[in-house]
């Protein structure tokens, strides 16, 4: 009986490290070829921080970053449909705080797709809300903060970004799955999805519009007026695109009192690891991450891609 305990052992043993070396083998493989396929996206892009709540159930989306107070922040949704949450991380010493999100009161449940920090206030684009704005004071080591009321926009606020003049805010569609309704057409191609250009004290009167491709992520727009567009749509594409001033065109038509200015065709494309989400700038670098990581999709953690990254614009560009 021993002998055959023994053998049993052994055996079963045998079968556990087969599964290891498989498991093993599957890991190094993806890893090797994701870093083969998107090469040039590893090669721009060098890693800054720890994506926070990869193991928490947490769904990241929106990416910002506190200049004032030398910190990154990210808001997402969660597996498990509690309250969603914003993490921040310090850019030095990497120490990650978690807020769960109240709005009057209540547990915010939204999808919480952008977040961008600006002149001491947060700015936070959750689909079909609107925009909430709250102030960086709400940061105070607690374990919540109260981000109040949204204020509606004229699209579905899926994304947001700012600059010293301007907040852009910016709607996802794609195909029939995330169906937008404000097309617009130029030289035969047709954009469905639009980005609003408001000024800070007025989000009932854009000052431009852009016709946008589908499933924008994020945007940046530069000093020079390039605009980055991080795009994605589950394992199908990802990418970050350029659109210098040439491809973004002017058009005859207007909306809400606006001009409406079309993005043509992209500059520059770079491909990336899937599911790319949310951007903002620090001086001339880019920070970016990915939700693939998280364990609502889970993918990401066979590749090692549990970082927020940076690019610089200048590196994209050549």
């Amino acid at each position: 009986m021993k002998k055959a305990g023994k053998i049993i052992g052994i055996a079963i043993g045998s079968i556990f490290a087969a599964i290891a070396g498989i498991i093993i083998l599957l890991v190094l493989t993806l890893t090797i070829g994701a870093h083969i396929k998107y090469g040039e996206f590893y090669k721009l892009t060098t890693k800054e921080a720890k994506t926070p709540g990869l193991w928490d159930n947490y769904i990241p989306q929106g990416l910002t970053y506190n200049d004032d107070e030398n910190y990154y922040a990210s808001c997402g949704y969660m597996k498990d449909n509690s309250a969603s949450r914003i993490y921040t991380v310090d850019k030095k010493t990497k120490k990650q705080h978690m807020y769960l999100l109240t709005s009057e009161g209540e547990p915010f449940l939204g999808h919480t797709g952008g977040l961008q920090y600006s002149k001491g206030n947060f700015y936070l684009a959750s689909e079909k809300d609107g925009v909430f704005k709250f102030p960086s004071s709400a940061f105070d080591g607690s374990n919540s903060i109260e981000i109040g009321k949204a204020i509606k926009v004229n699209n579905n606020s899926s994304f947001i970004f700012a600059d010293e003049s301007f907040i852009y805010v910016g709607e996802f569609a794609y195909n029939t799955a995330y169906p937008c309704d404000h097309p617009f057409s130029f030289n035969g191609i047709e954009h469905t999805a639009i980005m609003s250009k408001y000024n800070y004290d007025d989000f009932e009167n854009p000052v431009a519009i852009y016709a946008l491709p589908d499933a924008v992520q994020g945007v940046v727009v530069t000093e020079n007026g390039s605009i980055y567009l991080s795009r994605s749509w589950g394992l199908s594409f990802a990418s970050y695109d350029l659109y210098k001033s040439p491809q973004i065109v002017k058009t005859d038509e207007t909306m809400d009192g606006a001009p409406v200015y079309f993005l043509t065709e992209a500059s520059k494309i770079i491909p990336s690891i899937f599911f790319t989400e949310d951007m903002d700038i620090i001086d001339d670098r880019i920070i970016s991450f990915t939700e693939a990581a998280g364990n609502k999709y889970y993918i990401g953690k066979f590749i090692f891609d549990f970082n927020i990254f940076s690019f610089k614009t200048e590196d994209f560009e050549k």
